[in-house]
């Protein structure tokens, strides 16, 4: 069970039954869209890239490694505590392109190497591995090469319930300048919004059976399932001028359970990532540091 009262959350932190993990994540060269979402494990950093690099269409867990470490407690119940988060600017004067909503996630199961040229074939995935934690979660398309074109898609996949043959409506790829950006949303344009559509009433995915790409997309992406676990914004981007006083700017953005936002449980086992959509200007070449505190009971 969780906490019953704050009393029992503050002597669990007077116990020292928490533990603090720092993570830094820089971001590729390629340009990214203002307002649309990039995977940062896909960038290089602490902990190192995930590149969604497996047997092309067969199911893989995130290994462990490559998300934000938090410690085995079980039977004890872990919770996030505080997430501290400061983005640093892709060159000096840069100015505000490092303002951005960020969505804390623990990442489940990944399809890798779809190719969203194969118009009117369907790719059918391999299911060897089962979702290892939750009912369900979102699915996220990030892109494992650059995209050229907008195109279209739909898959089909196992709901929450454990009801198999459901099916999406169309999706949608989009340009994209390279491997690590979000390349599917369910609207046009760009990824305003990083799920994909699920058949109306359905709330999560437990596996993905196919996908069948109606228009093509010009490149490749991995089918992500995962669960978020809390939204952020970083209001700020941090900087030094090039020039007169060489003065710094911006400062880190803290998010605090019980002061901010309810205490997300984080299961044994969890692999935590970071989904960024920058809100002023391309994420290019930028950098995102941070902590994550973790306590339990």
């Amino acid at each position: 069970m969780g906490f019953v009262n704050t009393a029992e959350y503050a002597q669990a932190a007077a116990n020292g039954q928490t533990w603090v993990t720092q993570f830094r994540k820089l971001v590729a060269s390629a340009t990214t869209t203002t307002n649309a979402w990039v995977d940062y494990t896909y960038s290089g950093g602490s902990p190192s890239a995930n590149f969604y690099a497996s047997a092309p269409l067969e199911a893989a867990e995130v290994e462990t490694a490559r998300g934000i470490y938090v410690p085995s407690v079980a039977p004890a119940n872990q919770y996030l505590k505080n997430l501290m988060v400061m983005t640093a600017a892709s060159s000096a004067t840069s100015t505000a392109e490092g303002r951005q909503e960020l969505i804390l996630c623990d990442y489940l199961l990944y399809y890798p190497f779809i190719d969203t040229d194969a118009v009117g074939e369907e790719q059918t995935l391999t299911n060897s591995v089962v979702i290892p934690r939750y009912s369900g979660g979102f699915v996220v398309a990030v892109a494992q090469s650059a995209g050229s074109a907008i195109g279209t898609f739909t898959f089909t996949y196992t709901n929450q319930d454990g009801t198999p043959g459901r099916v999406s409506p169309a999706n949608r790829t989009f340009a994209v300048a390279g491997g690590g950006q979000i390349v599917g949303s369910g609207g046009a344009g760009a990824s305003y919004y990083p799920f994909l559509d699920l058949q109306a009433g359905d709330t999560g995915v437990k596996s993905i059976e196919s996908v069948t790409m109606s228009v093509a997309g010009g490149g490749l992406m991995a089918l992500v399932i995962v669960r978020p676990l809390l939204t952020a914004h970083v209001q700020q981007e941090c900087r030094r001028t090039t020039s007169s006083n060489l003065e710094s700017y911006g400062a880190a953005s803290e998010f605090s359970s019980l002061i901010h936002h309810q205490p997300p449980r984080i299961i044994d086992g969890a692999v935590l990532g970071i989904l960024g959509c920058g809100f002023s200007g391309s994420l290019a070449s930028s950098t995102l540091v941070g902590i994550i505190e973790t306590i339990w009971n």
